[in-house]
């Protein structure tokens, strides 16, 4: 299995352990995390990603994108009591061979909304996709192409009647600094009988009426934008700049889709210094805050939205990410007092090897 840096720079953009660390459970002062344990994806599920939870049924749903080899990706199900099944096939693009399936949502339609990055497979002419995973009856039965033509579709929330999702570069190169940012789509005008394609972005103001928010990264290091999407119980949008160790708090006008606030989640340096990275992103509206996966830092933080204080729950040095431990974290997602990580494991001075696992932590 080999992998080229440089493409995986583009799609960031993807226990009893020693050195492994815990805090608290909130915003305020709570007991200590519980030690993590490993839920094993065995040897044929290896690059797990994006994850949502489902209140209908009380499942996680978690894709594993077609990254190494061509073919259709995967949807799998971590049931209540954390076995996990596999219930459906994304199909690949059929002109690129591949699923690159990332960020995923479940809208109030009771469908699941998919980010397809296809940057992934290593595809980066504007291959992207919009899709949508129709359930019927509980069940997965069909997908459907909504929308084409984006460089790097990843993090995905669906509020206000729209289906927001990050493009994590506009452009095929990766110049410093990086634009990155926001599309956003009413559910109502997607037509999988007739997929909206995206207008090439151009400029800041020549590119798609689609494409509400973007922003600047500027750390060269790390040029990786738009990457984790989340929403809280009132509307709000919030996107993680992977790179530069930001979250954007957007509130809306009555529409849902034009920007009329823009907020740094977490203003203060200091706090920023806790971090290398900000991956997927879930807010949680009940305990006021956000979790996170650093996958730079091989972590997972919190942030408390209203002060921008951070507090790291988990953080372990690289490894093969046995009993538990955290390899190379992308995703995360509450189900009632757990936390649920995804460890991607793409190989940045490490391998991506056995185990294949989420790590879970008990809230």
């Amino acid at each position: 299995m080999k992998f080229q840096k440089i493409a995986l720079l583009l799609i960031l953009g993807v226990c009893a352990v020693s050195g492994l660390a815990f805090a608290a459970e909130s915003c305020d002062d709570a007991p200590a995390l519980k030690t993590p344990y490993m839920i094993d994806l065995g040897d044929k599920y290896v690059t797990p990603d994006g994850m949502a939870y489902n209140p209908v049924d009380n499942n996680i749903y978690l894709v594993i994108p077609a990254a190494v080899e061509e073919g259709d990706a995967p949807l799998l199900v971590i049931t209540p009591d954390d076995k996990v099944k596999e219930v459906f096939r994304i199909p690949a693009n059929p002109d690129t061979k591949h699923a690159g399936v990332l960020g995923i949502a479940f809208g109030q339609d009771g469908n699941l909304y998919v980010a397809d990055s296809q940057e992934i497979s290593g595809h980066v002419n504007h291959n992207g996709r919009l899709l949508r995973i129709v359930f019927e009856d509980g069940n997965p039965v069909r997908c459907e192409v909504l929308a084409t033509n984006f460089v790097a579709p990843n993090g995905l929330t669906v509020a206000n009647g729209k289906v927001y999702f990050c493009e994590t570069r506009v452009t095929e190169d990766t110049p410093c600094p990086l634009t990155s940012g926001l599309f956003c789509f009413d559910l109502k005008e997607l037509d999988p009988a007739n997929p909206y394609r995206a207008k090439t972005y151009v400029s800041e103001t020549d590119c798609d009426p689609h494409f509400i928010f973007q922003f600047k990264t500027n750390d060269p290091d790390w040029r990786v934008g738009a990457n984790g999407c989340s929403s809280s119980v009132d509307g709000k949008v919030y996107v993680a700049n992977f790179g530069d160790k930001q979250i954007y708090e957007l509130t809306f006008g009555a529409d849902g889709s034009k920007v009329t606030k823009v907020r740094n989640v977490i203003p203060c340096p200091n706090e920023r210094k806790k971090l290398m990275s900000i991956d997927g992103i879930r807010v949680d509206s009940t305990h006021g805050c956000i979790f996170f996966a650093d996958f730079a830092g091989n972590a997972v933080h919190k942030v408390c939205i209203s002060t921008g204080k951070v507090t790291t729950l988990a953080k372990n040095p690289v490894g093969t990410g046995a009993d538990g431990a955290l390899d190379r974290c992308s995703e995360v997602c509450r189900r009632g007092n757990k936390l649920y990580i995804s460890n991607i494991d793409l190989p940045f001075d490490n391998d991506n090897d056995a185990p294949h696992s989420l790590s879970v932590i008990e809230l």
